[in-house]
Order: C-alpha cells, then structure tokens, then sequence
C-alpha cells in the first residue's frame, strides 16, 4: 500500500472506529485532570508523584485496550470490546513492566545526552505491541522491539513521523495555553491530544507490522493488517 494511502487510512481511523477517539479521549481527560496542576516534567511539584504514578497506571490500561481495537479497526473488522476487556488484566502487568524498563533506559540515555535517549526510545518503541499481539514477556518484547527497529530507514521515518504529530500536539498545548483558562481551552486539550495520541499508536502499530512482514516476507502472519 502506497504511503500517501497509509496516511489517509490512518487519519481516518478515528473517525470510521469512533470506539477508538472514546477510549483515546477517556485516557486523555484521566491523564490531563491528574497533571493539570502539574507538568510530568515538573519534579520539584509536590504533585509530580500522583501525575507519574497515573501514567504509569494509566498507560498500559489504555494501551491495553486501544492496541487490539486498531488491530482490528486497520482490518476493517469490529473491535469486540468485550473480548478485548476481559483480556486487559492479563496484559496489564507486562506493559507496565515493560514500561519501567523502557523508561528508565530512555531516561539514562537522555541524562548522558539528548540523542542516545532518542535512539533508545525508538529501538524501544515496539514493545507495546510485542506484548499485546505476540503475548511476548516485557523481557522477550524489548529484546523482538531492538530487533524490529534495526532497519535504519524505516526506523528514521517513524521518528519523523512521530516528531510531526508530537510537535502539534505541543503546539496546540501553547495555543490553548494561550487563550487563558477556561472550559473551551481545557475541553480542547483533552480533545486535541486524544487524537494525537491516537494517531501515534496507530503510526506505530502499522509500522510494527510493516517492519514484522519485512523481516519474515514468506510467513503470513494473521495479525499483519490488510
């Protein structure tokens, strides 16, 4: 599938699959009431701890959950939420260990200098999706993700990708800032990140299983997208 056609598929996810935007925008306004106050980055806030500890709780719920709904939706197949719950808990404890470790290796490589925790994050990035598709152990999943993100190019494309939402996802957090306090701002923000947020996953979800497809051309793998 040409890469203009990828794009066009996946900005219209949230739109055809509404189930997916109500789940993103579910996590967004959990996350966004639990660090308004205080900015993830802002360690010298008292409430660092309580915004921290709902990413890390909050996270691997939703990712959980929203990883084999775009699995589904990229198929054009109905999400089965119900199947999908009941599956959650199982999935829980992997993510968010496989969270930590992903962590506090990005924030190693970010202390010693600002690229290596680029390249880690990225090398890192598949881990998700190695636990919720291949029911790998958080272990087992970081080891699959350095193996799927060798391929430089690909890798390198993802990261700009990323860097393009990630960079609207700032901008609209300055432009709301902006326009002062008031319900419309903090509605937009929930909204607007909700589906940048969305789109991320979807992004790498597709290239997980672009770049699984690439390393072993002649199995046919039920869970790649058509």
């Amino acid at each position: 599938m040409a890469i203009w056609e990828r794009t066009r598929r996946g900005l219209l996810l949230p739109f055809r699959f509404p189930g997916l935007l109500v789940l993103s925008v579910a996590y967004s306004g959990l996350l966004y009431g639990a660090s308004w106050q205080t900015g993830l980055l802002d360690m010298s806030s008292p409430t660092w701890v309580a915004s921290v500890a709902a990413l890390l709780l909050l996270s691997p719920i939703y990712h959980a959950l929203v990883l084999p709904g775009i699995h589904a939706a990229l198929r054009m197949q109905p999400a089965g939420w119900r199947g999908i719950t009941q599956d959650t808990l199982s999935r829980f404890a992997p993510l968010f260990v496989g969270q930590l470790v992903s962590g506090v290796a990005v924030l190693v490589g970010a202390l010693l200098l600002v690229v290596p925790g680029i390249v880690i994050g990225m090398r890192l990035i598949y881990y998700k999706q190695s636990i919720v598709f291949e029911r790998r152990a958080p272990s087992v999943a970081l080891r699959e993700s350095l193996a799927v993100s060798r391929d430089v190019r690909s890798t390198v494309f993802l990261f700009l990708a990323l860097v393009v939402l990630y960079g609207a996802a700032v901008g609209l957090d300055v432009l709301l800032t902006l326009q002062g306090p008031s319900i419309a701002v903090h509605v937009g923000a929930v909204l607007g990140t909700a589906l940048l947020i969305l789109w991320m996953n979807i992004l790498v979800t597709e290239a997980y299983f672009s770049r699984c497809a690439a390393r072993n051309p002649v199995a046919d793998s039920p869970n790649e997208p058509v």
